[in-house]
């Protein structure tokens, strides 16, 4: 019960996981190249990666084209004092108990940069051009990816099958030597070169079913999926190289490239960039000019509101007037009242303080460079290094455009020779083959020479599919090269 259990339990998970593969990718038929290509550039890591990068680009470039607006912030804060301090209302020195407030809102606006806020959005421009053009160049660099694998599944399914018949055959031939043995028509040498022969067909076959299982893995890798036997691909008619002549060079696939490639592109767009990264630097000799203003106002508990005034009768006074009675021997006295005036004070809310003691200011800022240890000197060698560098790498790019292109003309002229000449090699070999079955057979030639003749024929009909498909995947990267579809 147990194992039973166990076993259960296996097949319900492999289940699972071949269903979790189709509800992620939404297919339960064969794939085509043209759906692999599509899916995997939509569902790639490294695609949804560099889509991520384009989007971080074109978010600099917002907020480079937000820089010119004017930048608005508020401030506040609260204090509790105790002891000395300076009353930000009075701003005289007292010694008590109280708390404090104040709340401020400025703004600047920059009115000249020398220039550095428009180059910047201009660069910014073009690094989101090139971003986009990168990320097409990384999609089509996981269509060429995909390209290889789909056409490694169908070498190595073709691989099985050409196997699968030498297997067959040997199996065949081992069967009628081991009659003919128990008849005492052969030696025993003969079963054993046989048997030794199957052994070999057997492991070539497993080989190539090993490099279907690789082949097919990488593919889903490519589509982001995860590992399942239910995974199949259409399998296309590709016609012979011999009945698919190339009609273009590789001169002509390169001017077509130049024009379409966004990788090239990507390397132009950088060049230019580069160079408006000279223009930034040098922003840096011109002076800077900004327009600011703001308005605050203040509290403190200290503050009291004057609500009025309070006369206080202190009495009278005597007063001398400054001359004597008529006798001239007494001064003149005369009392008038002592009145004082006291103000009286109230409670001086916060939102009241807040509103008394409003100031508003705005002013003019002007920066101008004389020497800060020559950084914008520097700052411009530095960018003119890097937009040499740029040239550079988009000159590597067309450079190594034209060697791949160059490449893979040469390659594909290559196999479509090594393919007729392998097509030869085959109908030739399979009537020697043919022959040699007959005679081995016959007892005319031993198993070891019928073994050589055997080991011919497999290899030409390696050669054969070799450069079958080495063709098709040069052929298709000729295609891909000039714009046209990669679809078999």
């Amino acid at each position: 019960m147990p194992k039973r259990i166990l076993l259960l339990l296996g097949l319900l998970l492999c289940g699972a996981t071949a269903g979790h593969a189709q509800s992620q990718s939404g297919k339960t038929d064969p794939w085509s190249l043209q759906e692999a290509i599509d899916y995997a550039v939509k569902n790639n890591l490294q695609g949804q990666q560099n889509r991520l990068n384009r989007d971080l680009t074109a978010v600099d470039l917002k907020q480079s084209k937000l820089g010119r607006l004017p930048s608005i912030n508020a401030n506040g804060n609260f204090n509790s004092n105790a002891g000395s301090f300076q009353d930000p209302v009075t701003f005289t020195l007292i010694t008590q108990r109280a708390q404090t407030s104040n709340f401020q809102v400025g703004a600047s606006v920059p009115l000249f940069m020398g220039f550095q806020q428009v180059n910047q959005i201009k660069q910014n421009a073009f690094d989101l051009q090139a971003s986009e053009q990168e990320m097409l160049s990384v999609q089509n660099d996981i269509s060429i990816q995909v390209v290889t694998s789909y056409l490694n599944i169908l070498f190595a399914d073709e691989l099985i099958k050409t196997t699968d018949f030498q297997r067959n055959l040997t199996q065949q031939q081992l069967d009628r030597t081991n009659i003919l043995f128990r008849a005492g028509s052969v030696a025993e040498n003969a079963v054993l070169d046989l048997q030794s022969q199957l052994a070999t067909d057997e492991l070539n076959f497993i080989n190539a079913q090993n490099q279907l299982d690789i082949a097919r893995l990488q593919l889903m890798q490519l589509l982001n999926l995860p590992t399942s036997e239910n995974f199949e691909i259409v399998v296309p008619d590709i016609p012979e190289p011999d009945q698919n002549p190339m009609l273009v060079n590789g001169e002509q696939v390169y001017d077509m490239a130049l024009q379409t490639l966004p990788a090239i592109k990507a390397a132009d767009l950088r060049v230019l960039s580069a160079a408006k990264g000279i223009d930034i630097a040098r922003g840096g000799y011109y002076p800077r000019l900004s327009l600011s203003g703001g308005i605050s106002s203040r509290y403190s508990s200290s503050s009291r509101f004057l609500t009025g005034r309070e006369l206080i009768n202190n009495g009278l006074i005597p007063e001398s007037l400054g001359f004597f009675d008529e006798a001239g021997t007494q001064p003149v006295i005369v009392y008038r009242p002592d009145i004082s005036v006291n103000p009286v004070y109230g409670d001086y809310s916060y939102f009241e303080q807040m509103k008394d003691n409003i100031a508003r200011q705005v002013g003019l800022s002007l920066s101008v460079p004389i020497f800060n240890g020559l950084q914008v000197r520097n700052n411009v060698e530095r960018a003119r290094i890097g937009e040499q560098n740029a040239r550079l790498n988009a000159d590597i790019a067309r450079n190594n455009l034209r060697q791949t292109i160059e490449q893979a003309y040469v390659d594909a002229v290559a196999s479509q020779r090594r393919y007729r000449a392998a097509k030869e090699q085959v109908l030739a070999a399979e009537k020697n083959f043919r022959n040699a079955e007959m005679r081995l057979n016959s007892g005319v030639i031993n198993t070891l020479d019928f073994n050589v003749i055997t080991t011919t024929y497999r290899s030409a009909q390696s050669s054969l599919l070799q450069a079958k498909y080495e063709y098709t995947f040069k052929l298709k990267v000729l295609d891909f090269y000039q714009g046209k579809p990669l679809a078999l």
